[in-house]
């Protein structure tokens, strides 16, 4: 008798047990409290051949490569699974703790990373423990007017890739156990000056998804490409602290509760199947950085100052005060100071590798395949990868694998328009095909045949 599919959920709170100092956005704020608590979900699969695969989605802005390679041997000391089978995506949300991450620390009082790999590892370790027959089944739907592509908001600000996808997870009797999502969207509409920790609109989109499945269903938001998505705002406004009515509690759950109706929907819809294989592969990648940066240094500074220069001015006039010309000042100081900062870095850096290696998976469960993407992927490339990809469905999962630090990766189109992704970008503009020729090879790498 063939074997069934074993799958596996878990689920453990990551929330700092203290007030810590939070990350997401340029912020120096330590958190206050705690609205809603951040989770490590988990995932085990394991196929009639027995073959393993392990999916944790962590609610943070990104993982470090040290953390997620920490959180692996964790993982395969206590279930043996191989570490090239685990894959980790985080929602990004910017109401979150700050982590070690490469290269620097960012500061936190007490042992917030020994306690995020404890609890990442215990989520881990209770979806194994916790494997049993199942069925899974796929589907797809869209939901509008969530995501915003946040570049385009005076073009009608469309998302371009509005599909969501969904994994349906049930026992061998049928009874619904859990769902996966995959959009693109930032989780970053609760703005800097929040201090409470929280999951921002995946929350509720998670909360509504339970309370309409009924019963304690394990849920978890899969990030996708969403380097230029959030909910509707600029990101350089926001930069600058400008108030939003749509930056609160209130928009969140709006937000998220659209989510969790289209899921709802789109479920009944979705068949099962315990006749399921899986397939798992990981291999690394060279990925082209800037050769050239658009200003000099000496440019660059003469921009800045004549920005702050204007500002100057126009603080000085009573009739501007609290104005929308004033705000787009600001906004001018902020994008003329980070290219200035990211010129300076280029400039610095001039001699050093021009190259970036980027680790990618793909895991494969049925028709159905999940494909690694470094940092803050643009939504535009997302889709360049769903319309090369052979497979029949693929769920992209953006901040994988420790490679948050890598940042944002504009498509090439989009370097002449600038502006604060691209110029703070590590990227040459041929990164865009490095990335969907990897994405597209390992998809390919783990399907049949």
């Amino acid at each position: 008798m063939k074997k069934p599919l074993l799958v596996g959920l878990g689920r453990s709170v990551i929330t700092p047990r203290q007030n810590v100092q939070m990350s997401g956005f340029a912020r120096s704020q330590v958190s206050t409290g705690v609205h809603d608590d951040l989770y490590s979900c988990a995932m085990y699969l394991e196929d009639a051949r027995g073959q393993r695969a392990l999916l944790l989605v962590l609610s943070l802005v990104c993982l470090s490569r040290d953390l997620v390679a920490r959180i692996r041997r964790g993982l395969n000391e206590k279930t043996g699974i191989p570490e090239a089978a685990i894959v980790f995506s985080c929602t990004h949300t910017h109401a979150g703790p700050g982590v070690v991450l490469d290269g620097y620390t960012v500061p936190t009082p007490g042992d917030y990373p020994s306690f995020l790999i404890a609890q990442a590892v215990a989520s881990g370790v209770e979806a194994w423990k916790k494997r049993a027959p199942a069925r899974v089944g796929f589907g797809r739907t869209e939901v509008f007017e969530l995501g915003r592509n946040r570049r385009a908001l005076l073009y009608g600000g469309l998302h371009p890739d509005p599909e969501v996808l969904i994994m349906k997870i049930e026992d061998a009797a049928g009874r619904l156990k859990g769902v996966a999502y995959n959009y693109g969207c930032h989780p970053s509409t609760l703005d800097w000056k929040n201090t409470l920790f929280s999951g921002d609109w995946p929350h509720y989109a998670d909360e509504g998804i339970r309370k309409g499945a009924g019963g304690r269903v394990w849920t978890a938001y899969l990030q996708g490409a969403e380097g230029d998505i959030n909910t509707g705002y600029s990101s350089e406004l926001s930069a600058v602290g400008v108030d939003m009515a749509i930056r609160d509690y209130w928009y969140i759950e709006k937000k998220g509760q659209q989510m969790a109706d289209v899921v709802l929907r789109a479920l009944p819809g979705i068949k099962t199947s315990a006749n399921v294989d899986i397939a798992i592969a990981l291999d690394e990648f060279d990925y082209p950085l800037r050769e050239s940066y658009p200003v000099t240094v000496r440019r660059a500074a003469a921009e800045a100052a004549a920005a702050k220069k204007k500002l100057a001015a126009l603080e000085a006039d009573p009739a501007l005060r609290g104005s929308r010309i004033l705000d787009q000042a600001r906004r001018e100081v902020f994008t003329t100071g980070q290219r200035l900062g990211a010129a300076r870095r280029f400039y610095g850096s001039k001699g050093g590798p021009r190259k970036e290696t980027i680790e990618h998976q793909a895991l494969r469960v049925g028709p159905a395949v999940f494909s690694t993407l470094p940092g803050e992927v643009f939504s535009e490339i997302g889709l360049h990868i769903k319309r090369d990809s052979p497979a029949k469905m693929t769920f992209l999962l953006g901040l994988a694998n420790g490679y948050g630090l890598t940042g944002y990766l504009p498509p090439a189109k989009e370097f002449a328009e600038g502006d604060y992704e691209v110029d703070g970008s590590l990227y040459s503009p041929k990164a865009e095909d490095a990335c969907v020729a990897a994405s597209v090879t390992m998809i390919r790498r783990v399907l049949p045949g």
